[in-house]
């Protein structure tokens, strides 16, 4: 029995980049179909709007007068670095004080029931705390949130191992993550006092997430901590595609193998390095297919290049690629990674920023991979050696039979009735 007579109001807000606004979205989607039961609407950037609004949500922009600013703090013309972070983070709480008037404002007028946000949608807990709206994280990397007693995440990839002085190797990582953090909040102390904002809560637990509910869209079979917040609950993965009209990729079955190569859409500065490493490939490789897609979803309808057994195209849609091809070669992102456990695939994996050391790790334990240092082209011809040589991935088949047992979309519906209920 519902609680409400009337629907269910629920905001959903995400920046407008793919790896964060689709997997939310993709959460939300089933939703949208009980019309009589929930009345949603998404906030993001100018350059999702389209995305958003062909999936049938009502939408609202969030700094409509400034449309590359979210790109412009995202988008690195190099790997980063504790200084480029460091920017990153004053540019956001630059744009900080004007998204929290303006969520303020939507929130005002819409008064939503609860509100879903991303993780990385910082200014949404702070508003949601002085409207006193109760919210939902969802994190696609769940790793990202500090552990307490395990390898922090961000820090190149670090192994879990016994012994002293891996707990004392993991307790210093865990304090220069921490410390690093405090360091850029004292420095730009002015601007966080202004927006009534503390790094930490009562229970020393990063404020930044819900303390009500989060939601991992991710396999608990992947991850090897189990020192997440109470709070914290598995939903599962959310990396399937929202739409499917892109270049219809058609296998060439006159190859004995076909390989997809990928770094994702944000990775700009590393795009030449993939087809570089798919050219030397192909060469090595002459009776197997190199399929190439730089993932520009913007250029997809772009000529694709073919020469001999390399094709490159500018987009290609992984729940259309992947069940076709026979092996892959990618960054370690989010969707990716958890696309080629869907469909059963292996990978090589060439970790390059961001949190794809550590995906690479537990795609190193989890045994669904072989992971590649980006620096060695030896190194990278090594493991795809070593990826062909294998015969069983056991370990691989088993988490593509678990992907099917997550429902996220039935996890975050509990969850709302449970919060609106007042459960804590």
């Amino acid at each position: 029995m519902d609680i409400y007579k009337g629907k269910i109001k629920i905001a959903v807000v995400a920046p407008p980049f793919s790896g964060h606004l689709y997997p939310i979205l993709e959460l939300v989607l089933p939703l949208l179909e009980e019309k009589n039961k929930y009345d949603i609407c998404v906030y993001t950037g100018f350059h999702k709007e389209e995305v958003v609004k062909r999936l049938g949500f009502p939408v609202k922009i969030l700094l409509r007068d400034k449309p590359d600013v979210f790109e412009k703090i995202s988008d690195t013309e190099r790997q980063t670095n504790i200084v480029i972070a460091y920017r990153q983070f004053k540019e956001n709480l630059k744009l900080m004080p004007e998204v929290i008037k303006e969520t303020e404002k939507f929130f005002s007028e819409r008064k939503p029931d609860i509100v879903l946000a991303d993780f990385a949608a910082v200014p949404v807990g702070i508003a949601c705390k002085k409207l006193g709206f109760p919210w939902i994280t969802s994190i696609p990397t769940p790793f990202a949130i500090e552990s307490k007693t395990t390898p922090p995440a961000y820090v190149g990839g670090l192994y879990p191992q016994d012994g002293f002085f891996f707990k004392l190797r993991d307790k210093l990582a865990r304090s220069i993550i921490r410390n690093y953090k405090k360091l850029i909040c004292l420095i730009l102390r002015k601007q966080i006092k202004e927006l009534n904002f503390t790094l930490y809560n009562e229970k020393g637990e990063e404020n930044i997430y819900s303390p009500y509910s989060i939601l991992a869209l991710g396999m608990k079979e992947l991850e090897f901590r189990n020192d997440f917040p109470e709070q914290f609950i598995w939903a599962g993965p959310c990396c399937s595609s929202l739409f499917k009209d892109s270049i219809k990729f058609i296998k060439d079955k006159g190859y004995e193998k076909t390989v997809f190569l990928t770094n994702g859409t944000h990775l700009k500065w590393a795009k030449n390095t993939m087809i570089d490493v798919a050219k030397e490939l192909s060469k090595l490789y002459p009776k197997f297919l190199f399929v190439v897609s730089l993932g520009s979803y913007p250029e997809r309808d772009k000529e694709v290049l073919k020469e001999k057994n390399l094709h490159i195209y500018h987009y290609l849609d992984y729940d259309e690629v992947i069940p076709k091809i026979d092996y892959a070669v990618h960054h370690g992102g989010t969707g990716i990674l958890y696309s080629c456990i869907k469909y059963n695939k292996p990978a090589v994996v060439i970790p390059h920023d961001y949190d794809q050391f550590d995906y690479a790790v537990r795609a190193d334990l989890a045994e669904i991979g072989i992971v590649a240092k980006l620096k060695s082209r030896k190194n990278i011809l090594k493991a795809f050696e070593k990826m062909l040589q294998r015969k069983e991935w056991n370990n691989l088949e088993k988490m593509s039979k678990d992907f099917n047992k997550y429902l996220p979309s039935e996890v975050l519906k509990k969850e709302i009735d449970r919060l609106l209920k007042g459960g804590k």
